[in-house]
């Protein structure tokens, strides 16, 4: 019992679930049934989640590889920046992380009829882990910083509202996408649930699931207009595996020590009876690269305290 309790209020959420399973019937039975249902239903789909972004994406496994990641995202940050009226990225920000070399970002899709799953990984220095955890727990400044398109078509983050803070890292919040004619606007409710998985395997992870009323009484009615979609992923954050910069076909990148490995994995159904194909190429060649672009440059600007606007919301 104490073992379980010291896991759950320490976010160690995949030990407190080895813990519970060994645990005696009587010690299961002290819990009350959000702390079950956690243990049960979210540590589950976290410990599923942190087992496939170890497993290597192979083309025999359905991934395809965005091969022009790296020229893709460069580009088409600064166009989106430029569109939103914001400041081109220093000469110092550009050249460190994702810009810094080939090799060092890949991302790799797979498409079903009505399903687009995505694996997104960067090598990045340790100095820069803090940084991309805290613009991913500032979810109130998403829309300062995401890029939108209006051309070809309109496509991006119009507002976040962070529901509930839970925890260091783990939040309730509603994004909402404008998404181009003739589809109706997106929204997403998203339990982000940050853990602590340092002490058994060296990882840190972040599960996102979204929610609706049925299963959470803080979601609120689905507003008119709005098509709300379905999404579960998850972050990972561990060091750099020896394999990883040897894989076939991909190109190696130099690695320090104490070098972190960033994935990020999604599946998200649009509610669509099929994703059109120039919409998939959109997302696929530009939209994804250019968002996790964004994400580590601003994490970059945040560790070399050029984002006022976070530093204030990390201190409070």
């Amino acid at each position: 019992q104490l073992e379980l309790d010291g896991c759950l209020s320490e976010e160690r959420l995949l030990d407190a679930r080895r813990a519970y399973v060994t645990a005696e019937p009587a010690v299961r039975a002290t819990l009350d049934a959000p702390s079950t249902k956690v243990l049960t239903d979210t540590a589950s789909t976290a410990e599923r989640w942190m087992t496939a972004l170890k497993e290597t994406p192979t083309e025999e496994s359905g991934w395809c590889r965005q091969r022009s990641a790296l020229a893709s995202t460069a580009s088409s940050v600064s166009a989106s920046m430029s569109a939103l009226g914001l400041s081109s990225l220093s000469r110092s920000s550009s050249e460190k992380g994702l810009a810094s070399g080939p090799g060092r970002t890949r991302i790799y899709y797979r498409c079903e009829t009505n399903t687009l799953t995505v694996r997104v990984e960067t090598v990045i220095g340790s100095d820069l882990l803090v940084p991309l955890l805290s613009v991913l727990n500032e979810s109130e400044l998403y829309n300062e910083w995401l890029p939108r398109w209006t051309t070809p078509m309109r496509l991006g983050v119009r507002d976040s509202v962070k529901l509930e803070q839970v925890g260091r890292c783990s939040q309730l919040v509603v994004i909402t996408a404008d998404c181009p004619w003739p589809l109706e606007t997106r929204q997403v409710i998203l339990d982000a649930r940050a853990f602590d998985d340092m002490h058994t395997n060296g990882d840190i992870g972040v599960l996102l699931q979204s929610r609706d009323r049925e299963d959470d009484a803080r979601v609120p009615e689905v507003p008119e207009g709005m098509t709300r979609i379905d999404v579960e992923g998850s972050f990972l954050f561990r060091r750099v595996p020896e394999a990883w910069n040897e894989q076939p076909g991909e190109d190696p990148c130099a690695i320090e020590d104490g070098d972190i490995l960033v994935t990020f994995g999604f599946e998200v159904d649009p509610k669509l009876d099929l994703i059109p194909n120039w919409l998939l190429n959109f997302i696929v060649r530009t939209v994804i690269g250019s968002l996790w672009g964004a994400f580590i440059r601003v994490a970059e600007e945040v560790r070399d305290g050029k984002r006022p606007i976070h530093a204030k919301a990390i201190e409070a």
